[in-house]
């Protein structure tokens, strides 16, 4: 459980924002106040969003990358402290100030045994470079284990930004502080990087690294935060239909039609996971985009267990990679099947 717990905590920061702390400084017996040193920064830079962060690299030594929906994550040896940003669609008619009510509301869901205490220190502040952010605090336990988490929201580009840095309560909150507040939003984005590994804009997703495609989406959805390895997701704000675009590596040598239905299969078992009364309706391969192999699978399943969804998937072959197209809806599985089709497989 204390490993568990430990690991929990690692990444809570990350979840959606960044809070700044005032530091107390110690008082010294016969010597005026001071502060311990705080840690040296090293810079980290993406220029697929546009920001930079400083973090502890002395203490920080474990490099998580870019899973799910985390841009940058690093944790120490033991899990402690840890720190994460993520970056994802402004969640409609939310004032910048309740950004830090909607994080702390969200970890209990999100983390096992979380037990929030205390929201603190909330403030609207600018950022070194002038950018306007949401700083607070959060005291909570996991377990039995107690954690100080300091939490940092910028909006840029219609994106929520949220950088956070954890760590155990008997650590310098100073730190968490220093670190937070160390987002910068003036990293000019790098346009060819964003399409490389896969852009969405006004209803067209563009991928310029191998495979290399495009696609077209209606314009009524909006994009949201990536999970797992996902490189697009978007859907109705009302939630049905939604989609989203993997991209995986092919066994060389293996038989691609194998490897295509065991990636479907695969899927199907993922949905046991977050849902249940999972049925494979119907797959086999299919021949509509053209001189690529393809695969489909339908599956019908409930979602907490309220809401029956029809999942379509497809999953195409391109120089040894797997595409896989994946949509849900509670409607007739034809709109998904559109848009699939409309991938330029040689664009």
């Amino acid at each position: 459980m204390k490993n568990s717990a430990k690991r929990y905590g690692g990444i809570v920061f990350c979840l959606l924002s960044v809070a700044a702390l005032s530091f107390a400084p110690a008082s010294m017996c016969g010597q005026p106040e001071t502060a311990a040193p705080l840690p040296e920064l090293k810079r980290h830079e993406d220029r697929t969003i546009g920001f930079s962060i400083g973090y502890d690299a002395a203490r920080l030594t474990n490099d998580l990358g870019p899973v799910g929906p985390f841009i940058f994550r690093r944790e120490g040896a033991d899990g402690n402290p840890s720190v994460g940003i993520t970056a994802g669609p402004y969640p409609p008619g939310v004032a910048f100030e309740d950004t830090a009510n909607i994080i702390a509301g969200s970890l209990p869901r999100m983390i096992p045994g979380c037990l929030i205490q205390k929201v603190s220190n909330q403030q609207l502040i600018k950022l070194t470079d002038g950018s306007r952010a949401n700083y607070f605090e959060i005291e909570m336990k996991i377990g039995e284990l107690e954690y100080n988490a300091a939490f940092v929201t910028a909006s840029k580009s219609d994106r929520l930004i949220v950088f956070g840095a954890s760590d155990s309560r008997d650590r310098s909150m100073a730190n968490l502080t220093a670190m937070v507040k160390s987002l910068r939003l003036d990293v000019e984005v790098d346009e060819a990087a964003l399409r490389a590994r896969g852009f969405a804009k006004d209803g067209k997703f563009v991928r310029t690294n191998s495979p290399a495609f495009t696609l077209e989406y209606p314009k009524a959805f909006q994009n949201r935060v990536l999970q797992s390895n996902q490189i697009f997701r978007a859907g109705i704000p009302q939630g049905s239909p939604s989609m989203a675009i993997t991209v995986s590596s092919l066994s060389t040598g293996g038989d691609i039609a194998d490897q295509l239905k065991l990636f479907a299969e695969g899927y199907a078992n993922g949905l046991r996971g977050v849902g249940t009364d999972v049925k494979i309706i119907s797959q086999n391969p299919i021949k509509i985009y053209k001189n690529f192999d393809a695969y489909e699978i339908q599956i019908v399943w409930r979602w907490r267990q309220q809401v029956t969804l029809t999942t379509l998937v497809h999953l195409i072959a391109k120089e040894n990679k797997a595409i896989q197209l994946a949509g849900h809806t509670v409607y007739d599985t034809g709109e998904l099947a559109d848009i699939f089709q409309t991938i330029n497989l040689n664009p």
